[in-house]
């Protein structure tokens, strides 16, 4: 409840701020994202029938995040994200042949896996409360994506999206947070587009 009350004051707030990092601090993030589209898309993208059993795997975008106060207002770093998503089923295809229709089953096992490492900059914002750190990021870097269809455990394609086209850029805009219990250690979240939409964080400065 501290931490929320702090927070809301914190936004509203135009002078007399305190800060949570100071220039030459060094920030070591590791976070979970929410949710997985990898997962959630994979159905419709894929074309995967309804009646199929599809059993489902997945890591919602998720990473480590290095960061440098170059000034007590902006820091610089490095962001590796990534997640994947597995789905595996069995399909049953229906053939003419010689004047009858034959029918077959066939398992399938599609793998998709994507990660993006970004150049990032974050501004940070003054706070009541000298515990807690708020930024706005900015960050653009590549977009690597990786796809695997297996049929009856044949590999069969490796086009890296089901369209076969990949933009090789990503980016990602976001506000975040995050609260010092001590010198050291900090547990925050992050709200952003491009990247998960939501993540829980552990910050721990170095």
């Amino acid at each position: 409840m501290k931490i929320l009350f702090s927070l809301i004051l914190s936004l509203f707030c135009v002078s007399g701020q305190a800060q949570g990092l100071f220039r030459g601090n060094v920030v070591l993030n590791a976070y979970a994202g929410y949710p997985n589209f990898l997962r959630l898309n994979m159905a419709a993208s894929e074309g995967i029938p309804s009646s199929a059993n599809a059993s489902y795997v997945g890591l919602a975008p998720s990473g480590l995040r290095f960061m440098y106060m170059a000034s007590d207002d902006v820091s610089i770093g490095l962001d590796l994200i990534y997640g994947m998503a597995n789905v595996q089923y069995t399909s049953t295809d229906s053939s003419f042949f010689n004047g009858e229709w034959l029918t077959q089953q066939h398992s399938y096992l599609i793998k998709k896996q994507r990660f993006r490492p970004q150049f990032r900059v974050d501004f940070h914002l003054g706070s009541m409360d000298p515990n807690l750190d708020q930024y706005l990021g900015l960050a653009i870097g590549g977009n690597m994506r990786k796809r695997e269809v297996y049929m009856d455990n044949l590999l069969i394609d490796q086009t890296p999206s089901e369209l076969g086209i990949v933009i090789p850029v990503s980016f990602r805009f976001c506000y975040g947070f995050r609260y010092f219990i001590d010198y050291n250690f900090a547990v925050g979240g992050e709200f952003g587009l491009g990247g998960p939409l939501m993540q829980l964080s552990l910050s721990y400065r170095i």
